[in-house]
């Protein structure tokens, strides 16, 4: 099909924020061939699924979706699932086209057939942008299936990034999140690191804030001192993604994530001694095959200990083809159900007693997006989520008091614009 003026497109992204970022990319490259993108899936000619297959729930909501989206005159799927679970979509969805992630080439093949003058796209009303650093990755988790559907690292070139940032914060956007299915290994295939990235792009011109997407601690351990410092950079957000996953170092070494629990602590009792005020985000997976009452108890006393402000909670699934998915001595589905709520319980306890300690506090924060009503949301530098109940231009920074707190957000009131 020959992309021709009047094509309209809709594309639609689910997962991680990779997937979100390479969505953007798509909607890029889509309105370069001269395509035009629409937000209802009934008006388009093509529609484009950046699918995400993390967990089995996901899994059948993609599937729900590449059924419901088959209706469409052209269908691409792309993400996870056309390379993990394609056959199960093609299944449903014969007449589809499936892109592996991040293969543009073959994508703009599907889109455009001839030559076609290519335009530059508008950044124009995005508040926030998302730039991907890399693909794939180094670890060997023992359950994951996103490291069978994108392979080994592939870090892009520092010159990419930067130029990508640069055109961004251009545009417009003041936030620019650095993603990868794991910050911290960026570079380690091109003798390359992701603190020597993140310094040259704080040297781009603009008032901006990047935010480092998720690392993982078998590589952050290694760059631990530059990583570190690395967040002390004014243009870098205070906020550090590190999945922990299990408090048991037995499970850890059953799920073959390559470090301990002692090296977790290391790493935050190392940045946090740099950076004081960082938000520290972690993920914990409950019920993995082998979880004993007393692993439950130990993520519980991590938590309280380490104190983190944000707690992502998942229900192990196991996934074909996956070591995990043979593993013995699976945790009823009830009893990993009532250990997920009493760990997001105590979560929610520390979220609310750190948040606590912000009111009356003075912060400069970024509004980055819409809130309810008439609400905008905004960041501090250690992107925190402020609520503020009046309608604000986005992308530019404000000063606010921070007048209440619960355990996800903070509310605050406008004392100064820039």
């Amino acid at each position: 099909m020959d992309a021709v003026c009047g094509m309209k497109a809709y594309v639609e992204a689910y997962g991680c924020t990779l997937n979100y970022g390479e969505a953007r990319e798509i909607e890029d490259i889509l309105s370069g061939f001269g395509w035009t993108l629409v937000d209802d899936e009934k008006e388009c000619d093509l529609a484009v699924l950046v699918s995400c297959v993390v967990i089995e729930t996901t899994e059948r909501a993609m599937l729900k979706r590449v059924r419901e989206l088959s209706a469409a005159p052209q269908l691409i799927v792309t993400g996870c699932m056309a390379t993990a679970g394609k056959e199960k979509a093609e299944a449903i969805a014969p007449r589809a086209s499936f892109v592996g992630p991040g293969d543009y080439d073959t994508f703009s093949r599907l889109i455009a057939r001839k030559e076609t003058a290519h335009k530059r796209p508008s950044r124009l009303g995005r508040s926030y942008s998302i730039v991907p650093i890399a693909s794939g990755c180094r670890g060997s988790c023992s359950y994951c299936i996103t490291r069978l559907a994108r392979g080994d690292l592939r870090s892009r070139p520092p010159k990419m990034i930067l130029d990508s940032i640069a055109k961004e914060v251009a545009d417009g956007p003041r936030e620019v999140q650095l993603t990868a299915q794991d910050t911290a290994a960026y570079g380690s295939d091109i003798r390359m690191s992701l603190p020597e990235l993140v310094r040259s792009a704080c040297e781009i011109d603009g008032d901006f804030r990047l935010r480092v997407g998720m690392m993982n601690p078998s590589s952050a351990k290694p760059i631990l001192r530059d990583l570190a410092d690395m967040f002390l950079e004014k243009k870098v957000f205070k906020f550090m993604h590190l999945p922990v996953q299990s408090a048991s170092d037995r499970l850890l070494a059953d799920m073959e994530r390559g470090y301990n629990v002692a090296d977790f602590n290391e790493i935050v009792r190392t940045v946090r001694s740099r950076v004081p005020s960082l938000t520290l985000s972690t993920d914990i997976i409950v019920g993995y095959p082998g979880e004993a009452p007393e692993d439950h108890e130990s993520n519980l006393e991590l938590i309280r200990k380490t104190r983190p402000d944000i707690v992502n909670v998942t229900r192990f699934s196991a996934r074909p083809g996956t070591k995990a998915a043979e593993a013995e001595h699976p945790v009823v589905g009830w009893m990993a159900k009532d250990r997920s709520r009493e760990i997001t319980s105590v979560r929610f306890a520390v979220a609310k007693e750190l948040n606590d300690g912000w009111v009356g506090r003075m912060a400069t924060a970024l509004a980055t997006e819409r809130g309810k009503g008439k609400s905008t949301i905004a960041r501090t530098d250690e992107y925190k989520q402020v609520v503020v109940p009046e309608t604000l231009p986005l992308g530019m920074f404000y000063k606010v008091e921070i007048t209440g707190a619960t355990p996800t957000y903070l509310t605050g009131r406008r004392v100064a614009s820039p």
